[in-house]
């Protein structure tokens, strides 16, 4: 006999479903921070991170894949002592609950690091890292300040390169604690002092030489932070080593990777600028050469122009139009003679031909009727004893009508 009920059975993928919405809605799992020894570790080709970690009694596994883990500042190692931070959740497909990591602090480090965080997140939640907020450098600057301790390897180095660079700069230094309690506060101080009293200088450098977390922490205090920021006179942070990230470096004007560094960055190199200056004024000089020739080229080729445009060659073109003009005109006046001579001849021949003369001269005559000279058409105009006249083709004959006689056609 079954001891089950049918409504109870889970599938393996129901099962391991239900068990990782426990998880998820725990938030006691969520952003937790486990501290253990990191074993079998392994950074996969795809750039995702897998490790154990674990303590004396127990372990757990941990992801990080790669959109966390390049900001790591170290490389993860087998046996070093580690803090995770991350959630806590459950791998549905073998039914393994893990811990997918966000970060990752070396155990030594833990405290200043989540207050470095905290701090930092502050922060740039106020605007405080904002690029926009950011004042630039002049790029040949005459007056600059250097906030650091008078007696460590920072200010020789900062000093050395910048005059050896540009031998005319005037650098302010001014000492300070680099470091301990008080550092952040005296540094803070003097960026105040100097926007004071010193406002026309072009930039301060602040910073130190590398060291522990701890030896450079003055410049993760928010003392310090505001004041860079408030400061009105650019502010350069060159603290530590190349690895190394600060909050001064954040809020500054500009970071610089070491104090060397910051010197080769803010400071130009005088013999380049000379030689850009001298490469500058030849460029110059062709183009000014090369325009001035354009320009003579323009000039002569305008003059040519306005040789052929001006008021004598214009008259010259109109008076070579006019007789152009008036020979055309002549032309075509002949030519419209001719064709009324013509035309007029033959209009003359075309009268002529039927002038009543013309008529006579083929054996024609005229009769008129006497005297009032009544050209005779019709029988009925002449009575018998009128005088009439016949006009011949040379001649007239007078005479009286004895005798009229009707002949029909």
């Amino acid at each position: 006999m079954n001891n089950y009920k049918e409504s109870i059975i889970y599938t393996v993928s129901k099962i391991n479903r239900y068990i990782k919405t426990l998880f998820e809605s725990d938030y006691k799992l969520q952003n937790v921070w486990i501290l253990g020894e990191i074993s079998n570790f392994k950074l996969h080709s795809s750039g995702h991170m897998y490790f154990v970690l674990k303590d004396q009694e127990s372990q757990i596994k941990c992801v990080m894949f790669r959109g966390n883990n390049i900001k790591l500042k170290f490389m993860p190692q087998d046996g070093m002592k580690v803090k995770v931070m991350g959630d806590i959740r459950v791998y549905e497909r073998r039914g393994e609950y893990q811990l997918y990591a966000n970060k990752i602090v070396e155990a030594g480090k833990g405290e200043l690091y989540l207050a470095f965080e905290r701090l930092k997140e502050k922060l740039k939640a106020e605007g405080l890292f904002t690029e926009e907020f950011k004042k630039k450098l002049p790029l040949v600057p005459q007056r600059i300040a250097v906030i650091t301790s008078s007696t460590g390897a920072a200010i020789r180095d900062v000093i050395t390169i910048s005059l050896r660079r540009f031998p005319n700069l005037s650098i302010l230094v001014v000492p300070s604690l680099v470091q301990g309690t008080f550092a952040a506060q005296e540094i803070s101080q003097k960026i105040d002092f100097l926007n004071k009293y010193f406002s026309d200088l072009d930039f301060i450098i602040i910073g130190r030489g590398g060291g522990s977390l701890e030896e450079l922490w003055a410049f993760n205090e928010e003392i310090l932070a505001r004041s860079i920021y408030n400061s009105k006179i650019p502010i350069v942070s060159a603290v530590g080593h190349e690895t190394d990230f600060t909050i001064s470096d954040f809020v500054a004007d500009l970071r610089s990777p070491t104090p060397s560094a910051a010197a080769e960055m803010t400071v130009p190199n005088k013999n380049n600028l000379i030689n850009n200056i001298n490469l500058l004024n030849d460029k110059l000089v062709r183009a000014i050469k090369r325009n001035f020739e354009l320009k003579l080229e323009a000039t002569n080729s305008l003059s040519k122009s306005l040789k052929y445009q001006g008021p004598e060659n214009k008259i010259n073109q109109y008076y070579q139009y006019i007789d152009e003009f008036t020979g055309r005109i002549k032309s075509r006046i002949k030519h419209q003679i001719e064709l009324y001579e013509e035309r007029i001849k033959k209009d003359s021949q075309r009268i002529d031909s039927l002038s009543p003369w013309a008529i006579i001269e083929r054996g024609y005559s005229i009769c008129r009727k006497l005297p009032r000279l009544e050209i005779v058409k019709r029988l009925e105009q002449v009575e018998i004893g009128n005088e009439i006249e016949v006009i011949i083709s040379n001649g007239r004959i007078s005479g009286k009508v004895d005798k009229k006689e009707a002949v029909s056609r």
